[in-house]
């Protein structure tokens, strides 16, 4: 088995956090896993990218290009600048919450609804939601990352259950912040969970 997930977001949002999440369940699931980080200059806001292989057959740490079954996109334009790592028939978690760059240098407006029919037009299996907002909703925008992983689970994208995962967030998240976790972990298991219809493999909700 081999199963490759990348997670790209910004500074500041928890991409590492996300990472190290995914990878401890899935070494309790009795995986083998090799971890590997890219992380722009700016610690704020910069480009941060997370390479996630699970399997006995991972050669190497980083995602060739063609070869993610998901990516997690906490910033929608930092999901579409790693888009050519999506395997053919692999699957995307997008955060429609756009982080605003500093200054655009030149480069034409970034237009978050531009990216995201980017996104949707580039992939069939696709989850886009507000996760920045849902979480917002739960207690604290700052679990927006936790929520995205939930959903992953909701919707089965995951190699093991939502309730592999939890186990692991009960065990890493201090405990003055396990219960707004929990609630934006289980609001969007609720989103997402059962409601993707094969049909029509695009959820917006």
């Amino acid at each position: 088995m081999k199963f490759d997930i990348l997670i790209a977001g910004v500074g500041g949002q928890g991409v590492v956090l996300a990472s190290r999440l995914l990878a401890t369940a899935a070494i309790d699931a009795g995986f083998h896993v090799t971890t590997a980080e890219t992380i722009g200059m700016a610690q704020r806001e910069g480009s941060v990218t997370s390479h996630i292989r699970i399997g006995d057959e991972v050669c190497g740490s980083l995602i060739p290009s063609g070869n993610a079954d998901l990516i997690i996109g906490l910033e929608p334009a930092e999901a579409a600048r790693n888009i050519y790592f999506l395997g053919m028939n692999g699957s995307i978690v997008v955060n429609e919450h756009a982080v605003m760059p500093s200054a655009i240098n030149g480069c034409a407006e970034y237009d978050p609804d531009q990216v995201l029919e980017f996104l949707k037009g580039n992939c069939r299996d696709i989850i886009s939601v507000d996760f920045t907002q849902l979480a917002k909703q739960a207690g604290t925008y700052k679990a927006a990352n936790v929520a995205m992983l939930a959903a992953a689970a909701g919707a089965d994208l995951l190699p093991f259950s939502s309730g592999d995962l939890w186990n692991v967030l009960e065990k890493m998240v201090p405990e003055k912040y396990r219960d707004v976790n929990r609630r934006a972990f289980d609001m969007s298991l609720e989103r997402v969970s059962g409601i993707k219809d094969p049909e029509q493999q695009t959820l917006d909700v």
